[in-house]
C-alpha cells in the first residue's frame, strides 16, 4: 500500500467512511419526533438513520490523525510519527480511563494518554518523556506567539499594496496555520513533525517583518530554529552525542558546535529522517565564513594564539603581532568573495600604501621558502642522528635538539607565519640552529 493510500484509508476510517463509500457525510439534520409523538418501548428498533451521529458530529479527531500521519501542515514534507511507522495504534498510548466505570456505562469511555505506556515499552529512561514533549512544544509556541502578534499588527498597519506586502501576508497566514495546527492537532502525537512546522513558522515570521518595513522581533529562538531535537528526546533519554565526528575528510568538533557555538541540530541533520546528515561543505562555509561571523578564533585557535602572542612554548618569547589590538581576523580575511593571498593583500591597502603588498609576499611565499629550508635542515640532522644510533653511538642530546626544532617548525606551520612574522622568524631561526647543532653532535660521536 502506498503512503498516500495509507493516509486516505486512516482518515477515512476515523471519519467513518470506507474506501467505497461517499467521502461526504450527510448534512441533513436528524429527525426529531414531534411533541405528540408516540413513545416507543426501549426494545423497539429505531427507524433507520435516526441515530446516525455523523449527521452532527463530523470529522472528529481529524487534526490529531493528520498530526500522527505527519501531513496537513504547510511547507513541510510528510513526516509520519515513528510510532505510526511501527504500527502503534492510539490505544497503545491512551490507556488511562477518563470516566469511572458506572458513569462510563452511560456516557461512554474515553482513554487518556499515560506515561506508563511509554515506560512499559521503552523502559525507565522514557519516564518524564511525555511531560517533556508537552512542555517543550509549549515553550516553542510561547517563543512564536509574540512574533505572530507583531506580524499581525504590522499587516494591519500596512498602507500600501505591493508584492512584498502580499508575500508577507501569505507568510504570516502560513505561520499562523502551522501554529494552530500544532495546538489543535496535539503536537505530542508527532513531536518532530510539530517541531518542524513551528520551525518553519518561526522563519516565515522573521522573513515577513522586513517585507512590512519592520525589524524582526528579537528573541532567543534557538529551541525553535532546530534545537528541539535534543531537548525533546536526547536529553531526557540521556543520549550522549559524540564529541567529534568525521564529515568528509574533516574531523569536526561536534560537541563544541552544540554546547559552545549554539548550532542547532537541523542545520546539519534532517528533521524528517532520524540521524540523516543533510549538511554539505556549503553549509559549513555559510556559517563559518559568512561576513557576519566574527568568531574565527573559536575554531582557528592556533592562529589566534600566534597572532595574540599567547602561544604556550618556552622555545622563544612570542610577542603579540603589533596589529593584534587594532585589527580583528575579518580585517584581513573576507570570505564573502573568493579567498586568496591577493584578496588579503587588497584588504591591506585599506589601511596601508601600495608598497606594503611586498611585505605580504615576504610573510607568505618568503616564509614558505624558509619553512622548507628549515624542514630540509631537520631531515639532514635526523639522518645524522639515525646513523649515529646504528653504530651504537649515544645521541640523546642531539635527539632532544631535534625535538625542539620540530616543535618550533610545527608551531609556525600550524599558525601560519603571516599571523606573526617576527615570532615566525624567531622560531624558524631557532629550529635551524638546533638542527645544525644536532647534526654536528651526531657527527662528532
Amino acid at each position: 500500500m502506498t503512503r498516500r493510500a495509507l493516509v486516505l484509508l486512516v482518515l477515512g476510517l476515523v471519519a467513518g467512511w470506507s474506501p467505497g463509500a461517499s467521502a461526504q457525510p450527510a448534512q441533513t439534520p436528524p429527525s426529531t419526533p414531534g411533541r405528540g409523538a408516540e413513545a416507543r418501548p426501549p426494545s423497539a428498533p429505531h427507524p433507520g438513520g435516526e441515530l446516525d451521529c455523523q449527521k452532527c458530529h463530523v470529522g472528529k479527531h481529524q487534526g490529531v490523525v493528520r498530526m500522527y500521519l505527519g501531513t496537513g501542515g504547510r511547507g513541510a514534507p510528510m513526516i509520519p510519527s515513528h510510532m505510526l511507522q511501527v504500527r502503534v495504534e492510539c490505544v497503545a498510548c491512551h490507556i488511562a480511563p477518563k470516566e469511572e466505570a458506572e458513569r462510563a456505562r452511560l456516557v461512554g469511555q474515553t482513554f487518556r494518554p499515560s506515561e506508563q505506556a511509554c515506560v512499559g515499552c521503552h523502559g525507565g529512561k522514557y519516564r518524564g518523556m511525555l511531560e517533556r514533549w508537552v512542555t517543550t512544544l509549549a515553550r516553542m509556541q510561547a517563543i512564536i506567539a509574540p512574533k505572530l502578534a507583531a506580524a499581525r499588527m504590522a499587516l494591519s498597519e500596512a498602507k500600501t499594496k505591493d508584492p512584498k506586502q502580499a508575500r508577507a501576508g501569505r507568510l504570516v497566514g502560513d505561520a499562523e496555520f502551522n501554529t494552530r495546527f500544532v495546538a489543535f492537532g496535539k503536537g505530542v502525537h508527532n513531536v518532530f513533525y510539530a517541531g518542524d512546522l513551528l520551525k518553519l513558522a518561526n522563519g516565515w515570521l522573521d522573513e515577513a517583518m522586513p517585507l512590512l518595513g519592520k525589524a524582526p522581533v528579537k528573541a532567543d529562538d534557538t529551541l525553535v530554529r532546530g534545537g528541539y531535537c535534543g531537548v525533546l528526546c536526547h536529553e531526557q533519554a540521556r543520549v550522549k552525542f559524540r564529541e567529534t565526528v568525521t564529515f568528509g575528510t574533516q574531523r569536526v568538533p561536534h560537541g563544541r558546535h552544540v554546547a559552545e557555538f549554539g548550532a542547532v541540530c537541523t542545520v546539519c541533520h534532517s528533521a524528517e529522517v532520524h540521524k540523516a546528515v543533510t549538511a554539505t561543505p556549503a553549509t559549513c562555509s555559510s556559517c563559518h565564513h559568512s561576513p557576519q561571523n566574527d568568531r574565527c578564533e573559536s575554531c582557528h585557535r592556533a592562529q589566534a594564539a600566534f597572532y595574540r602572542g599567547q602561544v604556550a612554548t618556552t622555545l622563544v618569547k612570542v610577542e603579540p603581532n603589533i596589529m593584534a589590538e587594532a585589527v580583528p581576523c575579518t580585517g584581513c580575511h573576507d570570505f564573502s568573495r573568493k579567498h586568496s593571498r591577493r584578496a588579503v593583500g587588497e584588504k591591506c591597502l585599506g589601511c596601508h600604501e601600495a608598497p606594503y603588498l611586498a611585505l605580504l609576499g615576504e610573510w607568505t611565499a618568503g616564509f614558505d621558502k624558509d619553512a622548507a629550508r628549515t624542514a630540509s635542515a631537520l631531515q639532514q640532522a635526523g639522518t645524522a642522528v639515525a646513523s649515529a644510533r646504528q653504530v651504537g653511538t649515544p645521541a640523546a642530546g642531539a635527539e632532544a635538539l631535534i625535538k625542539d626544532a620540530r616543535e618550533a617548525l610545527g608551531l609556525v606551520r600550524a599558525a601560519r607565519p603571516a599571523h606573526n612574522p617576527l615570532a615566525a622568524d624567531a622560531l624558524l631561526e631557532l629550529a635551524r640552529q638546533k638542527a645544525a647543532t644536532a647534526r654536528e653532535e651526531a657527527g662528532r660521536r
